[in-house]
């Protein structure tokens, strides 16, 4: 029997695609699907402080396919877009990105596609539709598809570096630091001489995906980007290290260096040189705040809501550093175990927090939160009012986050963990006071105004 999911968090398959394409400078996509598809995605995170690509909301090219495609077929009104596109919009690659409407009357995308680069243009395509999954899922496999199309319009030799690393697994839009994320770890790499693809952000572009099959090695920080890196160890040997979330500290850090230096030689002045900074920059600010900790009792019962990989890498954070007990954790990427995953981060998770659980419906999550008699939520927006009922310090650190300009904030690496603490320390602070102002309006009101 269906159920209904209120406030999902996760948009469709080609929500997921066309989020990724559009963070990938030099890249235009192309939306085969009716007028409103391309943009509820735009209409649903307006108010999310990420920003907006150079394509995105109602600048997206597409085929607005009306009724008449759909009973008779949408490839000849497909054919006309690409060619106005191409016309119109400059860019090094395109992307045709397919729905449910187009699937379900089958029209032949992948013939239009090759017409088109027949006549010498770069384009692919990606044939999933919004119906075969969430968001994460269009993030992976249209990732997947273009890596697997791209060498057809854009030539190149493969030429090996010995020190360039492919990143998978950060979720544009899905993780609201997503941006600083990337650059922090590309700071780390870079800071013991690596080089890196990032594909999206300032760094990334259409470039790195055609210098992917030239990587070393590929780390994937979450099993969404496992499809990617499967696909260029089958058809380029390049092999892949799977994490379960970004380092959070200088330990995480050690470890995740000593797992890639395998595959990608490092020096090991340079490594130790690295590794001394960050270490001295993680104690010096953590002991700043110490007086904090136990002063305002920061290890308070938590709860933690996002995806499985920002599950992970919070709850290291607050166990860890502020001896937390994290009495639930929310999983809400619709994780399961299926084939093409083979991360399986279960015993990591029991031993993070006390009851796993995995839903994205809200009125799921606002009673695990009642039923947890948790004194502060790592969550999201969507927690606010359950928050705000029960008067609990939220942390609004996953998707969504309404109202926040977030751009290149970080909340991975040893800065990041320091940007968490802040953003903690500040809110419990806050709430703390707010609770006090309460206190003493009541007992005013009961002394009549004395």
């Amino acid at each position: 029997m269906s159920s209904v999911i209120k406030n999902p968090r996760n948009g469709c398959a080609l929500h997921g695609a066309l989020q990724t394409v559009q963070e990938i400078e030099g890249v235009v996509p192309v939306v085969h699907a009716n007028a409103g598809c391309g943009v509820i995605n735009y209409l649903a995170n307006r108010t999310i402080g990420n920003g907006n690509g150079r394509y995105s909301g109602y600048n997206v090219p597409g085929t607005a396919a009306q009724e008449r495609h759909v009973i008779f077929g949408g490839a000849s009104r497909l054919r006309e877009q690409i060619k106005n596109t191409i016309k119109v919009v400059k860019g090094e690659l395109y992307v045709i990105l397919n729905s449910c409407e187009s699937a379900m009357v089958g029209d032949d995308v992948d013939a239009m596609t090759r017409e088109i680069v027949e006549q010498g243009e770069p384009v692919v395509d990606t044939l999933i539709a919004g119906f075969n999954g969430g968001s994460h899922y269009g993030y992976e496999h249209v990732l997947t598809d273009i890596l697997k199309s791209i060498d057809g319009v854009k030539r190149s030799e493969r030429e090996t570096d010995s020190k360039l690393i492919n990143i998978f697994g950060i979720v544009p839009e899905k993780d609201p630091y997503w941006q600083g994320n990337l650059e922090e770890i590309a700071r780390i790499f870079e800071g013991v001489g690596w080089k890196v693809n990032l594909f999206f952000g300032v760094s990334g572009g259409v470039g790195d995906l055609i210098r992917a099959k030239n990587a070393a090695v590929s780390v994937v920080f979450s099993r969404w980007g496992e499809l990617p890196a499967k696909l260029l160890e089958e058809k380029f040997d390049i092999p892949f290290v799977l994490e379960s979330s970004l380092p959070v500290s200088v330990r995480d850090e050690v470890d995740l260096i000593h797992r890639v230096a395998e595959y990608v030689p490092v020096d090991p002045a340079l490594r130790e040189s690295f590794l001394q900074r960050e270490a001295a920059y993680q104690q010096y600010y953590t002991l700043r705040i110490r007086d904090d900790i136990f002063e305002y009792d920061l290890g308070r019962r938590t709860v933690i809501v996002g995806d499985e990989e920002q599950v992970i890498r919070y709850g290291k954070i607050f166990k860890e550093v502020l001896g937390a007990r994290v009495v639930a954790a929310v999983l809400t990427d619709a994780l399961k175990k299926d084939e093409e995953h083979e991360t399986d981060n279960t015993e990591l998770l029991a031993s993070i927090a006390e009851t796993v659980h995995i839903t994205s419906d809200e009125k799921d999550i606002e009673d695990i939160i009642r039923q947890s008699r948790a004194e502060v939520v790592v969550g999201s927006t969507l927690e606010a009012n359950i928050a705000k009922k029960r008067n609990l310090s939220l942390l609004a650190l996953s998707y969504p986050v309404y109202h926040h300009a977030i751009l290149n904030q970080a909340t991975a690496g040893v800065r990041g963990q320091i940007g968490v603490l802040q953003k903690y320390i500040s809110t419990v602070k806050r709430n703390d006071q707010q609770k006090k102002e309460e206190l003493l309006r009541f007992v005013r009101n009961a002394k009549g105004g004395e």
